[in-house]
């Protein structure tokens, strides 16, 4: 099964729509969203351009939740879980978090397979004990806290193969 994996996106529509457009993207069979959407009506970019399961936890950035859930009820493919996702992909346990700490919490109780993650704008791909630990990197294409341009990416993994792609936007 592959997974595609996103994060960040902060309003950032034209790197989206070009993530979107992807085949590697498209090609996929759920989509993880590890938080910071920003505005409301990006899951309508989201529900409308990705056509199979979306899971997706709420960001440091993403604050008119009611909005978020008001139009995530157009897309019945798009879940939202709160702070925290955890489940089954063929066999593979998966959790989500925003935040690298509680992520790596989460990696360090060894009982996931994958845990995904996003918050630092940072691209990284760590093994914690049995726990493949993953942060696609930010849409968005920038990194806050050291104001600079980074690139927009995201990852697609295969669960069967246990194994990742990143991709450029």
């Amino acid at each position: 099964m592959k997974i595609a994996i996103l994060s960040d996106i902060h309003d950032n529509v034209w790197n989206l729509k070009k993530a979107l457009d992807m085949p590697e993207l498209q090609n996929t069979d759920a989509l993880l969203f590890c938080g910071d959407l920003c505005a409301p009506f990006i899951i309508h970019l989201l529900g409308n351009g990705y056509p199979n399961p979306i899971h997706m936890v709420l960001g440091n950035n993403d604050g008119d939740v009611a909005a978020i859930i008001q139009n995530i009820k157009q897309h019945p493919h798009i879940q939202l879980y709160g702070e925290y996702f955890r489940g089954d992909f063929n066999g593979k346990t998966v959790a989500m978090n925003h935040y690298p700490d509680k992520a790596r919490e989460l990696a360090s109780l060894g009982i996931y397979d994958i845990v995904c993650y996003g918050h630092n704008h940072t691209l990284k791909k760590e093994k914690i004990g049995p726990t493949l630990m993953l942060n696609p990197g930010p849409i968005m294409g920038f990194h806050g806290g050291r104001f600079e341009d980074v690139p927009a990416t995201f990852m697609v993994a295969d669960t069967d193969k246990m194994q990742t792609e990143v991709f450029a936007v």
